[in-house]
């Protein structure tokens, strides 16, 4: 066999050298070991991917796709913190401050992008690194980039209710010159104002102890969020209430120093509206509730 080099190894062994290392190279990038907050960003775009017609994902669904694409071996305890806290943009941060996914008011997640609201205090990163993530889901990276955060980009200057305003009312000032119409939008400016309407007294606040009476009484019983999704609840003593879904308990008791703050703005036009009482699509579903309200609000 022709050596190709004087002393050295032949320009054979060097080739066979060369391509098992980078046979070597990719078996290692394939079981490089994911992150776990990259591991639940896979799984929400996964599901994105393989469901495009829907805009979001309960975490049960997040985890079950986790147990099922099983990128890291086996399911790790870190998974659920991840879900709930870790990684979602809109909620304080406590350890991390990631910002990869995105709570909404139905309970539901999606990937975040640029543009979402984020908690000051989160400036995680996004997405995750390419060099972070096993090769298999580069595809994953490159569809989030090109597709998932530029269609939302488009689709939200197509939706914008100021671009939308471009042209509008133009046939009013058609026969008129421009002196014309700025005098038209200045005439009565010297006239002397109405008089101010005495203010409304302000609206009393619902009895919390009689409210609260009320809550005790219905627990158990089915309410439902605004999007028409049924839930249970059950009090714990006098301090706290836990939401139930599905039959399943959700992860963290609702106080009743939320209820008190969510009296003071009842009644509340939308979950929004107490966003910073602890799952404000529950409470809301509670306090709209004739069962509840009555005849107070």
């Amino acid at each position: 066999m022709p050596t190709g080099r004087s002393g050295g190894l032949t320009v054979a062994h060097e080739l066979v050298i060369q391509y098992i290392l980078n046979i070597l190279e990719a078996v290692a990038s394939q079981t490089k070991t994911i992150l776990v907050a990259d591991e639940v960003w896979v799984a929400l775009a996964m599901l994105h991917r393989n469901q495009p017609e829907r805009a979001s994902f309960y975490a049960s669904e997040i985890v079950d796709q986790i147990r099922a694409e099983k990128a890291a071996g086996s399911f790790r305890p870190g998974i659920h913190p991840h879900i709930y806290l870790h990684c979602v943009a809109n909620l304080a941060p406590n350890a991390a401050r990631y910002r990869m996914l995105f709570k909404l008011d139905d309970d539901t997640y999606r990937l975040y992008r640029t543009g979402d609201y984020a908690h000051p205090e989160r400036r995680g990163k996004t997405a995750p690194k390419r060099n972070d993530l096993p090769t298999r889901y580069h595809h994953l990276l490159d569809w989030y980039e090109t597709n998932y955060c530029r269609r939302e980009a488009i689709a939200a200057d197509q939706d914008d209710p100021i671009l939308q305003l471009w042209g509008l009312g133009k046939h009013i000032w058609a026969d008129a010159t421009a002196d014309d119409y700025v005098a038209s939008l200045r005439a009565g400016w010297n006239a002397p104002p109405a008089p101010a309407e005495p203010p409304s007294p302000a609206k009393p606040l619902p009895d919390e102890d009689a409210i609260w009476q009320r809550i005790a009484d219905h627990q158990g019983e089915t309410f439902y969020t605004k999007k028409r999704l049924p839930f249970t609840y059950r009090l714990e003593g006098a301090s706290g209430i836990w939401f139930f879904r599905s039959g399943k308990r959700i992860n963290k008791r609702l106080h009743r120093g939320d209820v008190a703050k969510a009296l003071c703005k009842c009644p509340p036009e939308g979950p929004s509206e107490i966003g910073e009482c602890f799952d404000p699509s529950y409470l809301y579903g509670v306090l709209t509730d004739p069962r509840i309200r009555g005849a107070d609000w």
